[in-house]
């Protein structure tokens, strides 16, 4: 499963549908050149009130704060998402629910969310597929009403959640496959960044592209970057400091090879430049470097500063590709590399690099990210 589509698998959620004919009546061109990387100055300081997570992974489903840990999990048999949080000093995990004598197992329950499959949806329902976010004492999370797709924001105990507002309808496509008639729906993917909610337009497999970025509590849409030639996608959207982070390429016409590059919006320059050629799997960015995994997913990992540069390569991780993912993440200033079961889910190894040294090996999972607020 992992060839290439591994690529397309692990970015389901960073590769969503979301129909141009939006909420927004006037829809701004933020960047649309594309420039050189030198000679801009970029912040990285980072504030867990206000900034994306991207380290957490492709499927951000966990946000940390200060005081613990949200997660959402999926409740299958009962067909909703429950959002439960893990207190930092206590250990102790609970149902984000404030309703005295509640059993947590009903859809009344203030940490269960409807999924899309669900017939207790009654018109609403979840479409994050575990995504979560903190921002300023609260948390965010898309849902579908009717045919678009909302924000809506939680109080940060889950006793209160509201409709924040619309960001697109989604994307519903039709095609034929082996004479069947198949329907696909694609829902946006999202991450909140220092004021704006930033979102993609892809479709798998289809003709075009966009980056959309729009200010928390406006109408007003923003495009990014815009694609329209063969079949191509935006993926793992990282934001770092002052700059957002992207891979933009295209899929070839059998779905097996992909070709792009890293690029990076300057927010203060509406910019984007290319940081990185032919970086097209997992990365991170840390003191000043882009940390990434070679194209061709073998475990070889480069850095390059992030300015500009040439790339150093810095280590090599043996793992199997066909049922394990290679993650990366930032640990009080040190490089995490993680290997990731795909059938648990457990971290199975886990390597800390310093500077450009490996320091230390663990078969087991010792380090998380965002830990060390």
């Amino acid at each position: 499963m992992k060839k290439f589509f591994s690529l397309l698998l692990l970015s389901t959620l960073l590769v969503s549908g979301c129909n141009a004919n939006n909420s927004s009546s006037k829809k701004k061109s933020v960047s649309q050149r594309t420039s050189s990387a030198k000679n801009e100055v970029i912040n990285y300081t980072f504030n867990y009130e206000t900034d994306a997570q991207p380290d957490i992974g492709q499927t951000p489903d966990e946000a940390y704060t200060k005081n613990g840990v949200y997660h959402v999990k999926y409740v299958n048999d009962d067909d909703y998402y429950q959002i439960t949080f893990t207190d930092k000093k206590s250990k102790k995990t609970v149902p984000l629910c404030t309703k005295p004598n509640c059993s947590h197992k009903t859809i009344e329950c203030d940490a269960n969310l409807p999924s899309d499959d669900s017939e207790l949806s009654n018109g609403e329902s979840y479409v994050g597929n575990g995504y979560i976010q903190y921002y300023k004492g609260s948390l965010y999370a898309p849902f579908k009403y009717g045919d678009y797709v909302y924000l809506e924001k939680m109080s940060a105990d889950g006793s209160t959640r509201s409709r924040y507002m619309k960001l697109c309808r989604f994307l519903q496509v039709k095609s034929i496959q082996d004479g069947a008639e198949n329907n696909s729906t694609y829902y946006p993917t999202i991450t909140i960044h220092r004021g704006y909610v930033y979102f993609t337009n892809d479709e798998i497999h289809g003709t075009s592209a966009t980056l959309y970025r729009m200010k928390l509590g406006s109408d007003k849409l923003e495009v990014i970057k815009a694609m329209k030639k063969g079949h191509p996608q935006i993926i793992r959207i990282h934001p770092y400091g002052d700059s957002v982070y992207f891979i933009a390429g295209e899929m070839s016409e059998d779905g097996y090879k992909y070709t792009g590059n890293l690029y990076r919006y300057n927010t203060n320059s509406n910019k984007v430049s290319v940081a990185g050629q032919s970086v097209i799997r997992n990365y991170t960015v840390m003191n000043g470097y882009i940390y990434y995994e070679d194209k061709k997913g073998d475990g070889t990992i480069y850095r390059k500063k992030a300015e500009d540069g040439k790339s150093e390569r810095i280590v090599s991780v043996s793992y199997n590709q066909e049922d394990q993912t290679l993650l990366m993440w930032q640990y009080d200033g040190d490089l995490i590399l993680s290997i990731e079961d795909d059938t648990s889910g457990n971290i199975i190894k886990q390597i800390r690099i310093h500077d450009s040294k490996k320091i230390e090996t663990v078969n087991k999972k010792k380090y998380s990210p965002y830990t060390k607020l």
